[in-house]
């Protein structure tokens, strides 16, 4: 069957006709783009504005802060050259009276800072009234009210009259000790130096700091509470010396430092020192200096250690004196075994060994 032939000209499509539905659409459309653009446009100039103003406002306080400190510099160089004329910032009344009253009284009728007052003074090396020397008056004034209030009257600091009144035995002020002063009674008063302040405090019903001021009112030394010295067994006693310090602390539960304590105030030599004392007889005494450290403690059985600081504590010198190798000595290496040469020479046996590996000659080998 014979295909059909395809007509060359395709039908078109139809277009839909258009609305006004559809243009009123793409009306709306371009007037919210263009709102949109708008509204960008406004936010970024809006962010330009800002940023510029920011800056202006820094730059401004920048400048500000200089002119600020041109001035504050200039004030300072101002009162640098004042003080160093000797001139002061204060009048010439309060100049006048200072170290004659105190600071607290001259600030308080002039109307200045008592710190300026204060400046002054020291700045004139002036010392203040009552300094280092409490009148009788100043003295009456204490535990009759408040440290702070005898503070400005007198013109020093509160620690100043506080330590000053405690060193006079002096209790401190408070409403309920002056309107309802305790009553001691002798029973009370035998308890002071014998018992804590506290424990007295709380026996009474007062505060420490009343008790320990009528105590040292009465010139009573305050109780320290000491501890009682351990009673020592005969079986305890007869073991220091004999066994090492701490094998006593375990055995009876005693603390170390204590068991060497007692032993020390008995004069008795600890048994280790006693045992290595033991070990340097005359006969290895006379070796120090002779032969080496080394062949000390080998022949001996000691440390070189110990072998060295025995000889430095009893100023033994040691021995220096190289050994030298002769033509003789040299010619035995290889045909007599080390240990012989070094017994016949008085050296050690590795001084000998390590001679002949540095001339390469080979160990001696019986046949």
């Amino acid at each position: 069957m014979a295909k059909k032939k395809r007509s060359s000209t395709s039908k078109k499509k139809s277009k839909k006709p258009v609305t006004k539905k559809a243009v009123k659409k793409k009306a709306v459309k371009k007037k919210t783009a263009k709102k949109a653009t708008k509204k960008t446009v406004q936010k970024k100039k809006s962010v330009k504005k800002k940023k510029t103003a920011t800056k202006r406002a820094k730059s401004a306080t920048r400048t500000g802060r200089k002119k600020a400190n041109k001035k504050t510099a200039v004030k300072r160089s101002v009162k640098k050259t004042s003080r160093a004329a000797g001139k002061s910032s204060l009048p010439r009344a309060v100049s006048a009276a200072l170290g004659k009253k105190s600071d607290q009284e001259l600030a308080d009728a002039h109307g200045l800072p008592v710190a300026t007052v204060r400046a002054e003074r020291q700045r004139r090396g002036i010392k203040p009234l009552h300094w280092n020397n409490w009148t009788e008056e100043a003295d009456a004034l204490l535990g009759t009210m408040p440290d702070a209030e005898v503070a400005k009257k007198v013109g020093l600091t509160v620690n100043a009259v506080s330590a000053r009144r405690r060193r006079n035995g002096i209790e401190s002020y408070t409403p309920s000790t002056k309107l309802n002063p305790h009553n001691w009674t002798a029973k009370e008063l035998k308890w002071l130096g014998k018992l804590s302040d506290v424990e007295v405090a709380r026996r009474v019903g007062l505060d420490s700091s009343t008790v320990g001021a009528k105590r040292t009112s009465l010139g009573i030394a305050p109780h320290r509470k000491g501890r009682q010295s351990r009673a020592w067994s005969k079986k305890e006693l007869s073991l220091l010396g004999k066994v090492p310090d701490t094998q006593i602390a375990k055995k009876f539960g005693i603390p170390r430092r204590k068991v060497i304590a007692m032993r020390q105030s008995l004069g008795i030599q600890s048994p280790v020192v006693a045992a290595n004392e033991a070990r340097w007889t005359p006969k290895v005494v006379a070796m120090l200096g002779k032969l080496s450290d080394t062949e000390v403690s080998k022949r001996t059985g000691i440390s070189v250690a110990s072998v060295r600081g025995y000889r430095v504590r009893h100023g033994i010198p040691s021995r220096t004196t190289q050994f030298r190798w002769t033509d003789e000595a040299v010619s035995r290496l290889g045909q007599e075994p080390d240990a012989d040469i070094a017994d016949s020479l008085g050296i050690d046996v590795v001084k000998v060994a390590s001679k002949r590996q540095y001339l390469k000659i080979p160990a001696y080998r019986e046949a």
